[in-house]
């Protein structure tokens, strides 16, 4: 795709992390190697633990606020007016260097589309056969797709992938991430990506692209609140009026179907049935007519 026609539009960044401060730096040092600036840059992060020592002076940092769409929520609240587009990515994401500019570039080209997604080159928390994708690895494989010419080719998508997606912000500039998902935000991107879809389509842009490395998580996981939100928050986004009743069925047999299956025995038995414990617990609260995603914290 021509990058030339995406001058008229700015570029912002919002990165949400907690805990993994390797991994933010090894992202941060590669966004700064992009091929067209960001009219800003912002870091969201709980404390300031959890940044690198050496983050850029250019990031504007944003502390005190815990869960994925809260800290999004504070990314965007800080960004300032300049940036017509605004990019997200997971910290555990390697971008290749000109994600920005054909970003930038579908979207002057597509006047019509209000969010779009990468394309993934190999994602580490999907893969059963690779795992983690180590640093070098995930640096080989962008290097790599470099050679690849441009083709300017999408598809049309409904939904955003969560470690690295767009949105026309001067299209929409009052969205924001729902904050009655705390904490892990299950469903977060995708409650985002079917709201984005009112105001017009999504694509997955094939010339944008990462590897998602699927790192571990920087503490450890509460299974329980996370089976609480793998079942609460299908069915409190269907009564929000986000996802039909077709997704969020699906959206809620599907990992509770994992948990079921993966609970029998082998090694994921143990907190497979956590999460099913979670799972317990949030029947139980919509049954008694209970939709509440922020119990979470107090379980």
């Amino acid at each position: 795709m021509n990058a030339t026609t995406s001058t008229r539009l700015h570029a912002g960044i919002v990165l949400a992390s907690a805990g993994r401060p390797a991994l933010l730096s090894d992202l941060t040092s590669r966004l700064a190697h992009q091929t067209v600036s960001p009219v800003a840059r912002v870091v969201s992060v709980p404390d300031e633990a959890s940044l690198p020592p050496d983050l850029d002076s250019g990031w504007t940092v944003v502390t005190g606020t815990r869960g994925l769409a809260a800290q999004r929520n504070a990314g965007l609240a800080a960004l300032g007016p300049d940036a017509d587009v605004v990019f997200f990515f997971d910290d555990d994401a390697i971008v290749r260097r000109d994600y920005l500019e054909q970003g930038l570039a579908f979207f002057a080209a597509h006047p019509e589309h209000v969010g779009l997604t990468g394309r993934v080159l190999l994602d580490g928390a999907a893969s059963r056969t690779y795992g983690e994708v180590d640093l070098a690895e995930a640096d080989r494989l962008v290097a790599e797709s470099e050679h690849e010419p441009l083709t300017g080719a999408f598809r049309a998508g409904r939904t955003l992938f969560g470690a690295n997606f767009a949105f026309r912000r001067s299209a929409v500039p009052d969205i924001e991430f729902d904050p009655r998902l705390p904490l892990y935000s299950w469903l977060e991107d995708h409650d985002f990506a079917r709201r984005l879809m009112r105001h017009g389509p999504l694509a997955q842009v094939d010339d944008c692209v990462i590897v998602h490395r699927g790192a571990a998580s920087g503490g450890r996981t509460n299974h329980v609140r996370l089976g609480y939100s793998q079942l609460m928050n299908p069915v409190y986004l269907q009564r929000a009026g986000s996802f039909p009743r077709w997704l969020a069925t699906w959206e809620l047999f599907r990992p509770i179907a994992k948990n079921v299956a993966a609970s029998v025995g082998g090694p994921q038995a143990d907190w497979r049935r956590e999460r099913l414990r979670g799972n317990g617990l949030a029947l139980g609260d919509v049954l008694r007519g209970r939709i509440t995603p922020e119990r979470i914290t107090s379980l």
